[in-house]
């Protein structure tokens, strides 16, 4: 787990927003006398970013969870279609990271528990990056031995479609409470070095390493873009260039649950996550590298203290990985889950984590969920017009299928509440807008559940029986339509 903060207190809100005429009975009545704002949207589709990669959103899972014999001798990962499987596919994960702390420790996974996610990752149709020690159980013959048993699994045993990606070592800079374990920058280039050149030269050269996956910014990725010998054609081994980042710090910090939601709901966060970007990505997507945060949350040290698993967490999720998927050259992002055993306590997107019969989608899953839900496209530009300053973030995007979606979050609560009235001017030439919200019972930011998107919860199984509004129809070529405080969402026009 990372151990910096990119918090920042000064900053500015984004918006945008979109919605369903007459919309009142799919929202709840607020707990306080809320004010009221309105803005305007304007989406221009002559304006567009390159398309976010399908694989952006990705779970981070410990090396140690999905090890068979921490689960009882079961697999909780396999090619078996389960409860766990079902939800992660329906919320869209399209990447798997296994690595974090536990994979610098031993034991290590079995070659069986390697196949066990092999097969998983290709059950759900994504990608995987597998995380091998480079600190003090750092070992080259062993791990590339490992590493030539999970390749034939892949392609040989198996045609799997998704590279073999190898990230190399995890935390490089950070000690994890081991004196001495941490290492410099330039003995984990050697060690990335040695890697790469024996992955390629006795496993099989279309085999891809990936770094350093640091918890700090950003000397160790700046100096391995810079390097030279990546300059040339050993550009195209690289799998990604990656670091991790925990916006809200350490959760112990928070100091009171009533303080924790108002750090995840700041306005400010929109500008800290635009300055972590410039001092990790710019530069190396800008040379041609894919650069990924394959391991984030909200706050580091997970918690128990009803932050990082609560609603105010999902519209944080949702409001995050929106933010960097449609402002940044990103090529995804991986939320980190806790460790083995962890249930609703902890800041999961699902729980428990393990082998269980059965799972529950926790806030940070239903904010990933409501991200994912309609982004699939290019974003483009949108303007907002907000003379209130009302907290309110929005991101248009021009749909592979032609139509428009903008995702709205409006992170007002409590005494402090809006309702926001949104007018959206699509970009395109649209008749009919449709809406899907996510909410939670009682707008209730503190709430462990209660949670709703598009009118119903996600079952224990993975299934789900909700889905957008009736559609309306445009008047003027513009749609308007009513968000309440501590509510998200979606308007898809066609």
């Amino acid at each position: 787990m990372r151990r910096e903060s990119l918090w920042s207190k000064s900053g500015m809100c984004r918006a945008r927003n979109g919605g369903l005429a007459a919309v009142a009975m799919l929202l709840a009545a607020p707990l306080f006398a809320q004010s009221s704002a309105s803005i305007s949207i304007n989406l221009d589709s002559t304006q567009l970013r390159s398309a976010i990669p399908t694989n952006f959103l990705g779970l981070s899972l410990e090396m140690s969870s999905i090890e068979a014999a921490n689960n009882n001798g079961a697999a909780w990962l396999s090619g078996t279609s389960t409860a766990y499987s079902t939800m992660v596919q329906k919320i869209g994960v399209g990447s798997i990271r296994i690595g974090g702390n536990s994979s610098e420790r031993q034991p290590y996974a079995t070659a069986q528990d390697g196949a066990n996610v092999d097969a998983f990752v290709n059950l759900i149709g994504g990608e995987l990056i597998w995380t091998v020690p480079v600190k003090q159980f750092y070992n080259q013959s062993s791990s590339v031995s490992y590493v030539s048993g999970l390749y034939n699994d892949q392609h040989v045993t198996h045609s799997y479609s998704f590279p073999t990606n190898i990230e190399v070592g995890n935390e490089p800079d950070n000690s994890e409470d081991v004196s001495g374990s941490a290492i410099s920058q330039s003995t984990w280039q050697s060690r990335y070095d040695g890697f790469s050149n024996a992955f390629r030269s006795q496993i099989n050269s279309g085999i891809l390493s990936t770094g350093p996956s640091t918890a700090g910014c950003c000397t160790f990725s700046t100096d391995f873009i810079n390097d030279a010998t990546y300059q040339g054609s050993l550009k195209s081994t690289i799998g990604y260039v990656t670091s991790h980042t925990y916006p809200a710090g350490d959760a112990a910090d928070f100091g009171s649950v009533s303080a924790g939601d108002a750090d995840l709901l700041a306005s400010s966060l929109d500008a800290a996550y635009q300055s972590y970007y410039n001092k990790f990505n710019d530069n190396a997507s800008n040379n041609g590298y894919n650069v990924r945060i394959e391991e984030t949350n909200s706050a580091y040290g997970g918690s128990n203290n009803g932050v990082t698993n609560s609603y105010a967490a999902a519209l944080w999720a949702m409001d995050y990985f929106c933010y960097m998927a449609y402002n940044t050259n990103l090529a995804g992002m991986n939320l980190h889950t806790g460790p083995i055993g962890s249930d609703a306590g902890s800041y999961n997107a699902i729980s428990p984590v393990g082998a269980a019969s059965s799972y529950t989608l926790e806030g940070p899953g239903y904010g990933l969920w409501a991200y994912h839900y309609g982004s699939q496209g290019q974003p483009l530009a949108t303007t907002v017009s907000n003379p209130s300053n009302a907290n309110v973030a929005a991101y248009g995007l021009l749909e592979s299928n032609g139509g428009e979606t903008v995702h709205i979050i409006n992170k007002t609560y409590g005494s402090g509440a809006v309702n926001v009235t949104a007018t959206i001017t699509p970009g395109g030439t649209y008749t009919q807008a449709a809406v899907i919200v996510l909410k939670q019972a009682n707008n209730d930011v503190t709430a462990q559940s209660g949670i709703t998107f598009g009118g119903a919860s996600m079952n224990s199984d993975g299934t789900w029986t909700g889905g957008y509004g009736s559609p309306s129809t445009l008047t003027n070529g513009t749609f308007t339509f009513t968000l309440p405080a501590a509510q998200a969402a979606i308007v898809h026009f066609f």
